[in-house]
């Protein structure tokens, strides 16, 4: 298969403009989370590549080729509105709602126990932008503290409840959650049950259940994480 050379611009670079040898078959969805690696950008905003010369976007679904991307383009890379992905993720509102069932569900982290209430949905799994502190507020399961955290994406996965079913959905394109080692792709509902393994990122919860109040949780120790030491 063939390469093309583009040269890709974004304000985003330390340097403007970067020149990229790539595959003519690599979905644009690929080079776009290969640029977001490469360049360290944050994970929680929806970012796009357009034809430098008249502005087109290009589907990330399709291959540069299918697009007619050619040796000698120039392609603009660019970040929407990080308030759209949020958006998203609470879906579509920045309200929350009660669960709808007296079952409490909860996710329990493997490697140390510690145990995070979900009270509302939709219950968004991540780690909150540094830069942007009022993002705390929209994590029911906060993995900041944890040493693999930042292979968890901001807005990385969101459990919601109906009619006292619970469900997983991926949030991150490029970095999905998976249940039970199954990949949960984007768009899709995936029905959770007691004991089911979640992972996100290199960090695995274990999805129970309960009847009645918090206070009513298995018994185990639930560990306090200080984000200086780790323990």
């Amino acid at each position: 298969m063939g390469r093309l050379v583009v040269t890709i611009s974004s304000d985003l670079f330390d340097s403007p403009e970067q020149e990229a040898s790539v595959r003519e078959n690599l979905p644009v969805r690929t080079l776009i989370e290969e640029t977001i690696r490469e360049f360290n950008l944050p994970e929680d905003a929806l970012y796009v590549l357009r034809v430098e010369s008249n502005g087109r976007l290009l589907d990330p679904e399709k291959t540069l080729e299918e697009q007619g991307i050619k040796t000698g383009e120039r392609l603009l890379f660019s970040c929407e509105r990080r308030a759209a992905r949020r958006e998203a993720a609470l879906g579509g509102n920045a309200s929350r709602i009660m669960l709808s069932t007296s079952r409490r569900p909860y996710l329990r982290e493997d490697s140390r126990g510690e145990i995070f209430d979900i009270t509302f949905q939709p219950a968004i799994i991540g780690r909150p932008d540094p830069s942007n502190p009022a993002s705390r507020e929209f994590l029911a399961v906060n993995l900041e503290n944890y040493e693999d955290a930042k292979s968890v994406s901001r807005y990385h996965a969101r459990i919601t409840e109906s009619q006292g079913q619970f469900f997983i959905e991926s949030l991150a394109e490029h970095n999905p959650a998976y249940l039970n080692n199954s990949m949960v792709r984007v768009g899709e509902k995936r029905a959770m049950h007691p004991g089911d393994k979640i992972r996100v990122g290199k960090i695995t919860l274990t999805f129970g259940l309960r009847h009645g109040t918090t206070q009513d949780a298995p018994s185990m120790r639930r560990t306090t994480v200080d984000p200086k030491t780790n323990t």
